[in-house]
């Protein structure tokens, strides 16, 4: 088994974006770094200003560069991309999309440590790779790995990303074995606690059952990635027999329905046939104090 530590610089972040600078490392089972790539080419489309800002690439840094799929970096991830290696990203859901629009399609397995250190890491404030390199002092490992493949790392570049996602990746690894991490990575994860917005840092179930709306808000309105839905559903439903439905938002709100039945039954029947978007909960609560009606 040989291991795959990637990152990747683009041209933007939004649908039509491309890969500007492709690096990974190949680690052997013991974790020793046998190849290293660092690879910049040349996308179909201009580097944008504030990708520009992020990564330092300018548009001379990639003149008379090939494109992506001609660098030997991408020839020797296709050579690698068996399902006996393993794959390790850093928010990988983005860099393998970025590569999807290469050719590239994963047969590795694969270990996300964005998604894996909010789950073995709920303490943390954030779970971007630059926070915990310094939160977890990961930094002190990086000169002895740089004069080894003895490399020049610029700063937010994709090889000196790969410097710092090793360091995690060895860390998430003294946490849990490989086997279990791939295990996680290939199905939603539960998480304990919110990693964002003003619950931040609170147990997910603790706020299922004192600030109920809000995660039902964050479920209808936010684009959340497969993680947080899953624990917010799970969580939701687990509690569900434990709490008062009621609703979060209107001239009735933090009433139940019960409560309103006796105020304004009208109320009620709007929220039942007429209002868009409640919480599938609140519509069922609705529906049974209303009854047949």
């Amino acid at each position: 088994m040989k291991t795959v530590i990637l990152d990747t610089e683009t041209t933007g972040a939004a649908a039509e974006d491309r890969i500007c600078q492709l690096a990974y490392l190949v680690l052997d089972e013991e974790g020793r770094v046998l190849e290293h790539y660092d690879a910049l080419c040349s996308p179909p489309l201009p580097l944008k200003i504030e990708a520009m800002a992020v990564h330092n690439i300018t548009p001379e840094m990639l003149e008379g560069k090939p494109a992506c799929t001609e660098t030997e970096a991408f020839r020797r991830l296709e050579e690698l991309n068996t399902p006996e290696n393993l794959l390790v990203i850093q928010n990988a859901e983005f860099d393998l999309g970025m590569l999807a629009k290469e050719g590239f399609e994963n047969r590795m397995r694969l270990v996300d440590t964005f998604r894996l250190a909010r789950k073995f890491l709920p303490e943390q404030h954030t779970h971007s790779q630059q926070y915990l390199r310094y939160s977890l002092g990961l930094y002190r490992e990086e000169g002895a790995l740089i004069e080894s493949l003895g490399v020049t790392v610029r700063p937010h570049d994709a090889l000196g990303d790969v410097i710092v996602l090793k360091q995690l990746y060895d860390y998430l690894c003294r946490q849990s074995g490989i086997d279990e991490m791939v295990a996680l990575c290939a199905a939603p994860m539960l998480l304990e606690k919110l990693p964002m917005g003003r619950h931040r840092g609170e147990r997910i179930e603790d706020v299922a059952r004192q600030s109920r709306n809000d995660l039902l808000y964050m479920l209808e309105n936010f684009d959340l990635d497969q993680d947080l839905k899953h624990s917010f559903e799970y969580w939701l439903e687990k509690t569900k027999g434990d709490v008062k439905i009621t609703v979060g938002f209107g001239k009735y709100k933090g009433k139940s329905p019960e409560e309103i039945l006796g105020i304004d039954r009208g109320y009620l029947l709007w929220l039942r046939d007429k209002a868009d978007r409640i919480p599938g909960e609140l519509k069922e609560e609705i529906v049974r104090v209303l009854g047949e009606e």
